[in-house]
């Protein structure tokens, strides 16, 4: 017998009704996540990437009718997670969804307060289910390996991931509350020193909800409203939505000015590094760590090619002969200027190596990650920039240009010390703006998670592969993509870490 894919219930033969809980189980044409990102994510693009990672991440724990109304999830609560509950928390119910007429009614009940701001429940939705939306779009398929089943219900699923017990969605409540938090408290402060985003920006943002109106009908929904209710449960609107953007865009990017001219000087860098050097080496970086980068002309045996010279031994004569057209390239580059600039075109007219389009240039080498007698080359502790050799591998004669070194240490440094001074900036914002949810006001609505769960499964690639079209993460019209891919989700903890 069939079981209903929101409480398990077993499903009487010849109905899509489940008697337990009262919803339907039968599918439904909506617009997915996947495909809401292919057409909308290209709105906007921001370049604050590492910003937003820091700004996101930080201390955190329908049908085409607009008509139809989403399912209902179950309303009689679960045991609270932990059994006694903290009315000062999360944990303070067991489950916040409630019927789609009392998250409507619930619309402009405050829920939340940053300083003098508010964060109405209807306004909470769009938060609530970005951060949903964000972690099933990052993880895909592996979220049931972190213990989310998306089939179920996340008000009766306990987290493994939150430092204290709870269920899913009071983890996804917490983490959003807390975004709200940052970004409110970033955008209140961009206000307050009369910051405002450039022309260009503002336009689009007000352009937004247009967009979703274009989107919306292009996927068959009636009304923007309609694509809402599908992807956000019942409860937010237009201007919910526009309330996130304005205060997502105008947070983050000013976060992002702030943090751009707090920039750590050589010195800086240098200091930080010696104060935590002991901590840096206990994980095996010390200042003796480099990369290099490095430009070489490749020239292999007479009849090998990038796919045979692994395989097939080639006789003498073919490495001599590729020998003497190494050294003669060498020397007619020796006769010029013998800059970078025209090795690099050496590379791109005679390389028989797939960096020939760039000039024969490898960035960020590491020790140890080019064959030996090239890896030599390149580490020799006399090597400066702008020598220039010739080196036989297995590959053939490398007319080798050294470009430049850079120590490892260094970037690692700067890299720790940026992020330690935005999240310091951060706290110090936050510090202005002290949150206070009155949890027992709280009420979600349910979206149905397992189609697109499914869909996430069926996209789920290699890390080392760039994700493109349907598989970018879920966010609604406007919101780039490229600053989602980098703060989607962190682990999230309490807010009482701050």
């Amino acid at each position: 017998m069939a079981k209903c894919k929101y409480c398990q219930a077993e499903l009487p033969e010849n109905t899509t009704v489940c008697p337990a809980c009262g919803k339907d189980n039968k599918e439904e044409n909506k617009l997915t996540p996947g495909k809401i990102a292919l057409v909308v994510a290209t709105v906007v693009v921001l370049a604050a990437l590492m910003i937003a990672l820091v700004f996101a991440g930080m201390n955190r724990t329908g049908t085409a009718a607009a008509e139809t109304e989403t399912a209902t999830a179950e309303t009689e609560a679960p045991a609270t997670i932990p059994t006694d509950g903290n009315p000062d928390d999360e944990t303070a119910k067991g489950t916040y969804t409630a019927s789609d007429a009392d998250v409507i009614a619930a619309g402009d009940t405050v829920v939340a307060r940053a300083g003098d701001y508010t964060l109405t429940n209807s306004q909470l939705q769009m938060f609530y289910w970005t951060e949903v939306r964000n972690f099933l779009s990052s993880y895909g398929a592996y979220a049931a390996y972190l213990g989310l089943d998306t089939a179920k219900p996340l008000d009766v699923q306990t987290c493994a991931m939150a430092d204290t017990p709870c269920t899913w969605q009071q983890f996804f409540l917490a983490s959003a509350l807390n975004t709200w938090r940052n970004y409110q408290a970033t955008a209140a402060e961009a206000e307050k020193n009369g910051y405002q985003l450039d022309a260009d920006m503002r336009e689009q943002l007000d352009a937004a909800v247009e967009n979703l109106e274009s989107t919306a009908q292009l996927y068959g929904y009636e009304s923007a409203e309609a694509l809402l209710l599908s992807d956000v449960g019942p409860g937010a609107g237009l201007e919910d939505y526009q309330h996130f953007l304005d205060l997502y865009y105008t947070g983050s990017m000013y976060f992002s000015d702030l943090c751009e001219k707090d920039t750590p000087t050589d010195e800086e860098v240098e200091d930080y590094f010696t104060a935590n050097e002991e901590a840096y080496a206990s994980s095996g970086l010390t200042r003796d760590d480099k990369t290099v980068d490095v430009r070489h002309v490749l020239i292999m045996p007479e009849g090998a090619t990038s796919e045979n010279i692994r395989t097939e031994t080639f006789e003498d004569a073919a490495w001599e002969s590729s020998r003497q057209k190494a050294e003669e390239l060498l020397s007619q580059w020796e006769q010029g200027d013998k800059s970078e600039e025209s090795f690099a075109e050496l590379a791109k007219e005679h390389s028989q190596d797939g960096s020939a389009s760039s000039g024969g240039l490898y960035t960020g080498v590491q020790e140890g990650q080019m064959v030996e007698a090239f890896n030599d080359w390149c580490f020799d502790d006399v090597r400066q920039p702008g020598d220039y050799g010739l080196v036989k591998t297995e590959f053939g004669y490398h007319l080798m240009f050294f470009v430049d070194s850079q120590p490892i240490w260094k970037e690692s440094a700067k890299s720790d010390l940026i992020s330690a001074r935005a999240n310091e900036t951060l706290k110090g914002i936050l510090e202005n703006y002290p949150m206070e949810a009155e949890f027992d006001k709280i009420m979600l609505g349910f979206v149905d998670l397992n189609a697109e769960a499914e869909e996430a499964e069926a996209q789920v690639q290699p890390a080392a592969e760039p994700v493109e079209g349907d598989g970018n993460v879920w966010i609604l019209a406007g919101v780039s993509a490229a600053l989602l891919a980098a703060a989607a989700f962190v682990f999230h903890r309490k807010e009482e870490a701050i």
